[in-house]
């Protein structure tokens, strides 16, 4: 978006926000907490994004991993990449900073009426597979794995998600830690089953394949976020 285009139209749409918190998770991950009187009363559904300005022209978005409209505050976990203007951006905030929030909306939400949820992703998704599952309650069924670098196994368990950690080694495609244990899970599609794929558009391609393909699923069944795909900044 140009930059005469934004400084008009942000301030007329963005909810404005004050960073309250800001909790280092990992050396590459930190969770911020947003807060605005602007956030009372918004109405999120559990996957909604938001979008920031992260640059003069470039705006970036995220999914909160917990929102409370009652006090108007929410909750992002960022990963710290080290590629393009959002992770420079996230890098840079501090206590105190004023953020202008654009949203919520989007269409990649829970399906309430699963009896099954299989999240496959990575290091993208884990606000998203976090607000999913605050979503669900505590007795749900809940499988998946999120592929991560080497060292990064734990990162599922530091923001709480009950998820399988698979490291991507040497030269392997991104997305085949994911599909070998999708291989070696012994999943198959059923009623009630509802898989989400998100993070990098190129995995989510060949674990839809599997799952349609191999596995039996319904294509209604199968839901599907890109973060980024290989040679673009942004989706």
């Amino acid at each position: 978006m140009p930059a005469l285009l934004a400084n008009t139209l942000v301030p007329w749409f963005a909810k404005p926000t004050r960073v309250t918190t800001i909790e280092s998770l990992a050396p590459r991950l930190r969770r911020v907490r947003f807060v605005g009187d602007a956030l009372k009363g918004a109405h999120f559904e559990p996957g909604h994004e938001v979008e920031f300005r992260v640059g003069p022209t470039a705006f970036r978005h995220y999914t909160p991993t917990h929102v409370d409209v009652a006090t108007g505050a929410l909750e992002v976990v960022f990963f710290l990449h080290g590629q393009g203007p959002g992770s420079a951006w996230a890098e840079a905030l501090q206590p105190g900073a004023l953020v202008d929030i654009l949203g919520p909306g989007g269409r990649f939400v829970l399906n309430r009426e699963a009896q099954h949820h299989v999240l496959l992703g990575d290091e993208t998704c884990l606000g998203l597979f976090v607000a999913l599952l605050r979503a669900l309650p505590p007795s749900a069924n809940v499988s998946g794995a999120v592929e991560v670098s080497p060292g990064a196994e734990d990162w599922p368990g530091l923001v709480g998600l009950p998820l399988t950690a698979v490291p991507r080694t040497g030269p392997t495609p991104r997305g085949m830690a994911l599909l070998t244990w999708l291989e070696s899970s012994g999943l198959e599609g059923s009623t009630g089953t509802t898989a989400y794929l998100s993070g990098h558009a190129g995995s989510i391609v060949m674990l839809r394949k599997e799952l349609l393909e191999r596995r039996g699923f319904a294509k209604r069944d199968v839901r599907s976020k890109a973060y980024w795909a290989d040679g673009k900044r942004g989706l």
